[in-house]
């Protein structure tokens, strides 16, 4: 226990010495991690002095690199509503509106022409701070710092190597690059919605997105990339490199999930989900960054910039297109049986939060709307994404099962057949 604290308060030092001091040729994804899930930092909540932090480290690296400010700073505004404001006792009206912030810098291609397409290199800095229940954590233990290392201190970690990589190069690509740290994905995704509405030139300017959420844990080599079918090239593309790299990969189809690639994928934009998965240790305090796989980390970072370069330089656009939403596999689990949502993992309500309804699906078929919240399935109580992962493994094909919901505060009753 000595060992481990001594090694995370130098690690702490060392990474806290590179973001005042040093260069981005000096970076490592280990050091990144340990800064970013330090006890200093405290879980990264949005608008916390850990998130502040965060912020401030990052544009440190964004600045050492050379990048430039997208907007009119680094920094674009993200609001959010903090619900655990409302207590039993609070005579306010609603929840406050608090405030974080996206970091966002483009390296410039050195294409005259290409140069006004993008390809953007995404992760969400921000976590659960001290956990609450309400604040999505799966801990019956209250108030740990929720350190978050391999969601996504590991992502962002990922994100800033490769722009090592992509500003030390001599070899400049021939498209832009757009690398940005997202406020609030476990609030709902809300940083990566509010980039992609308020973009300063048009969606289909961005070619693709890189999105990085929970890449720490390579087991057996073996990697997950989601959205392998969202340009005709992708599939083609990712194979090319693992096979590289030495990786095993297993692809989703898929743009939808959730993490903020999808807020892309809504906009018609082709997108490449890196994530090596979740374990038990999601959610809770003992996400710390002596349980990540370094090494493997490294592999993950070269496969996600042979992608990103071949995207970036080659002579034509990916073609996009739109998956038919039939059985994906989603990031937490393999069941084989779907309902055809993407469901809300933050853990920010009593059950599961249909975050959106495929068109077609056995929840579209039955009635089911984007916003209801799902708290029984095929009888069994469904209080978190585990719960709900493991009533899925229950159901059959051909069958019709009763989903009790929440929809506008009163609870109701529908049939859904697979």
């Amino acid at each position: 226990m000595k060992k481990t604290l001594i090694l995370i308060i130098l690690s702490f030092l060392t990474a806290n010495l590179f973001c005042q001091e040093g260069k981005i040729s000096d970076y490592n994804i280990e050091k990144a991690v340990y800064y970013l899930a330090s006890e200093e930092l405290q879980g990264r909540l949005p608008s916390s002095k850990g998130d502040s932090l965060a912020v401030d480290y990052i544009t440190n690296i964004f600045k050492q690199a050379n990048l430039k400010p997208l907007f009119e700073t680094f920094y674009q505004e993200v609001a959010f509503k903090d619900m655990e404001s409302i207590t039993m006792n609070s005579k306010q009206a609603g929840p406050k509106n608090k405030f974080s912030r996206n970091i966002v810098g483009v390296l410039e291609g050195s294409d005259s022409i290409l140069k006004n397409e993008y390809i953007v290199i995404g992760a969400h800095v921000d976590h659960l701070g001290l956990g609450s229940m309400m604040g999505g954590s799966r801990s019956k233990e209250t108030n740990k710092v929720h350190y978050g290392a391999d969601d996504n201190a590991s992502g962002v970690a990922l994100m800033l190597d490769l722009l090592k990589k992509f500003s030390t190069s001599p070899i400049k690509t021939k498209r832009s690059i757009i690398f940005i740290a997202f406020a609030c994905e476990e609030k709902g995704l809300i940083g990566s919605k509010k980039f992609v509405e308020e973009l300063p030139f048009d969606s289909k300017q961005i070619v693709a997105m890189l999105n990085f959420d929970m890449v720490g844990k390579l087991n057996n080599n073996s990697i997950k990339v989601g959205g392998s079918r969202t340009s005709k090239e992708s599939e083609k593309i990712i194979k090319k490199y693992a096979k590289k790299n030495n990786l095993k990969v297993t692809l989703s189809p898929s743009g939808i999930a959730p993490s903020d690639h999808a807020s892309f994928y809504a906009k018609n934009i082709t997108v490449f989900y890196v994530t090596t998965g979740a374990d038990s240790t999601y959610h809770t305090q003992y996400d710390t960054p002596d349980k990540l796989n370094y090494e493997g980390m490294n592999s993950v970072s070269s496969l996600a910039y042979d992608i990103a370069n071949d995207v970036a330089n080659r002579k034509n656009k990916l073609r996009f297109r739109r998956v038919a939403e039939t059985k994906n596999k989603g990031h937490m689990s393999d069941v084989k049986i779907t309902l055809g949502i993407m469901p809300d993992v933050t853990g920010s309500t009593d059950g599961i939060k249909a975050e959106n309804v495929s068109k077609g699906r056995p929840a579209d078929r039955a009635g089911m709307l984007t916003g209801d919240i799902i708290i029984e399935l095929n009888g069994k109580k469904i209080t978190d994404i585990y719960s709900y992962m493991d009533a899925l493994g229950t159901l059959k094909e051909n069958q019709t099962y009763k989903v009790k919901i929440k929809r506008e505060g009163k609870t109701k009753e529908l049939k859904i057949k697979l």
